[in-house]
């Protein structure tokens, strides 16, 4: 492919688009078509488009070719972007300006759940009734002002994150919390509010300025697709993660366990389930004050369950088998699973897609290695675990090395490592066994001279000075040693000169 990306024109140049969304589970292969959601934005006094609509909207793009997705892989074409329309946009012209807004899209892509601050609403493109809307204080409960931030919904049951503000006097002006909605009714069935440990990092924040719209305190929201009762939810300027159970039936919600990345920020910028145990993680270190940008990386999980948290991830991204694409810029702020395989968004609107490999081979990014030339998306190839590595399990994850006292030569693709025998040396990452016997112990033990006893220069030219030392060198060079040499010559002249006297005398005149 040249390109496998193309881009749709706004219908209305005042349609400002908040966010997409498509099912996971969609199936359509006829008329593919995604979500889409945002608000008026116009310079006009009415505040309207160009129809006369305002407030907020939601729709439809629908592909309306005559062609199947199925025609488009056979003759491995990409879906032309020209045949999509916007279809059944619907307006919400009740209300004022929303500055938190989220939509969630249902797994088979029937409808869509919109919740913000004012209101919420249910949208059935395909239903007679299209539009089912519901004021705020009838969903947030105890006439609370809620703040959505992130959302997501399963077949049942919706799950959005956001804060609670609380009273303008209160030292902390804000609460992480976190409902569980039905999606027949938009009724609240179960709340989770955060509270930090005293005495924490976290118990020193006071949201201050959650009222208004801030990348700061973004939120991410994912429900397994494979497993519906696990959630997973990111607090980044908590530089936490929480993992959710869902239980009886659907209506109560329930904290299991989080992870923690240490005293900085951006740790669940974006979480996304790969499969019913396998998850991806989103950070993004900044500084504390959020001015300054240190990395992104994926955190990959290739075990979770709901009691154990582990300590380290399973594998980094990027790292060796899979660097990040030179066509991709380094600041990544989204990813998203489609749901095995991972899509990875930057700010500059590159995308790679990392495809799961099966077991023996690992999905590799690096483009110069590529077998088709390379496009955007930049799209990850299949390739064999190398010698020395393997890989037990289907997944986006790298080959990891083969552990002490085992090897693997490379030369199929490898599910295990084979064991070395007791005679062998194998160590980390070894591609053949060596015999013990051939392999010679070499000591890298060396004696460094003794330290001295004294460090002050008198103290040792003193000492220098009236030491002969206990080799012949040292008595060569040694001050005392030429003084006392001195002194016998001396010695010596004065004996002579002492019997020449004794023994002829000087006459007596």
């Amino acid at each position: 492919f040249d390109s496998l990306q193309c881009s749709i024109n706004y219908d209305d140049t005042t349609h400002y688009v908040y966010s997409v969304g498509v099912g996971q589970k969609q199936t359509t292969t006829l008329k593919p078509y995604f979500y889409f959601a945002g608000e008026v934005v116009s310079d006009n006094s009415q505040g309207t488009d160009t129809s006369g609509n305002n407030g907020t909207f939601i729709g439809i793009w629908i592909n309306q070719d005559s062609k199947t997705v199925q025609q488009y892989l056979l003759r491995r074409q990409s879906i032309s972007c020209d045949y999509f329309e916007v279809d059944h946009l619907e307006f919400i012209s009740s209300y004022e300006h929303q500055e938190f807004f989220v939509i969630a899209v249902e797994p088979y892509g029937q409808y869509a759940i919109g919740l913000a601050t004012e209101f919420g609403f249910i949208y059935r493109p395909f239903s007679s009734t299209t539009m089912t809307t519901k004021v705020g204080i009838d969903i947030w409960p105890n006439n609370s002002t809620f703040n959505p931030c992130a959302a997501d919904a399963s077949e049942t049951f919706t799950i959005v994150a956001g804060f609670i503000e609380s009273s303008a006097r209160s030292r902390v002006r804000a609460t992480p919390t976190v409902y569980l909605i039905w999606n027949t009714n938009l009724t609240v069935l179960s709340t989770w509010s955060y509270s930090a440990t005293n005495n924490s990092w976290q118990s020193r924040l006071t949201y201050s300025s959650v009222n208004t719209w801030s990348s700061q305190y973004t939120m991410s929201v994912k429900i397994n697709s494979n497993d519906s009762t696990r959630v997973l939810i990111g607090m980044p300027f908590l530089n936490t993660v929480f993992l959710f159970v869902v239980s009886n039936n659907g209506t109560n919600l329930t904290l299991t366990s989080y992870f923690e990345n240490g005293q900085s920020v951006g740790y669940g910028t974006s979480v996304s389930w790969l499969t019913s145990s396998q998850a991806a993680i989103l950070v993004s270190t900044y500084s504390l004050n959020y001015l300054t940008w240190y990395s992104s990386k994926i955190y990959l999980y290739t075990s979770l369950n709901d009691t154990i948290v582990p300590s380290s991830p399973s594998a980094v991204i990027p790292n060796a088998q899979q660097p990040l694409p030179s066509t991709i810029n380094s600041k990544l702020i989204r990813i998203v699973s489609t749901p095995a395989s991972l899509a990875i968004l930057d700010t500059e609107g590159g995308v790679v897609l990392i495809l799961a490999e099966a077991s023996g081979y690992y999905a590799s990014t690096d483009i110069s290695n590529s077998p088709v030339a390379a496009a955007m998306p930049v799209v990850s190839h299949s390739t064999k675990c190398i010698g020395g590595t393997y890989k037990s399990d289907t997944g986006i994850h790298p080959c990891i090395l083969c552990p002490s006292g085992s090897r693997n030569p490379g030369i199929i693709a490898s599910i295990s490592c084979i064991t070395c025998s007791s005679s062998s040396f194998c160590p980390l990452g070894a591609i053949y066994e060596m015999n013990s016997t051939l392999l010679t112990s070499i000591s890298q033990a060396y004696a460094y001279p003794r330290s001295p006893e004294m460090d002050v220069f008198e103290d040792i030219l003193l000492n220098n000075m009236f030491s002969l030392g206990s080799t012949d060198h040292c008595l060569v060079v040694s001050p005392i040693f030429w003084t006392l040499i001195l002194l016998a010559i001396f010695l010596i002249l004065l004996l002579v000169m002492a019997s020449l006297y004794w023994w002829f005398p000087p006459e007596k005149q």
